[in-house]
């Protein structure tokens, strides 16, 4: 059973230090000018565009929530 942990939390010590890597990195290019102005645009879109698909996706709703399966969507089954 310890194996198991040690193997995850090598896994999300990894994780972590990828994640670290790249945003340290994003923010040294930013500072010294290194990231062209055409990269700098296409992050900018494509964060606008995760943003939008996410504020269409939270207006719809979630239809999970609003109906039954199938068979169980018969008014009669319940009464």
């Amino acid at each position: 059973m310890k194996i198991l942990l040690y193997i995850a939390l090598a896994v999300l010590a990894l994780i972590a230090v990828l994640f670290i890597g790249v945003v340290v990195v994003t923010f040294y290019r930013l500072a010294t000018g290194r990231i062209s102005k055409e990269e700098q645009e296409r992050i900018l879109e494509a964060d606008r565009r995760m943003k939008e698909n996410k504020r269409k996706r939270s207006k719809s709703g979630s239809p999970f929530f609003l109906s039954y399966p199938p068979p169980l969507d018969d008014w009669t089954f319940w009464n």
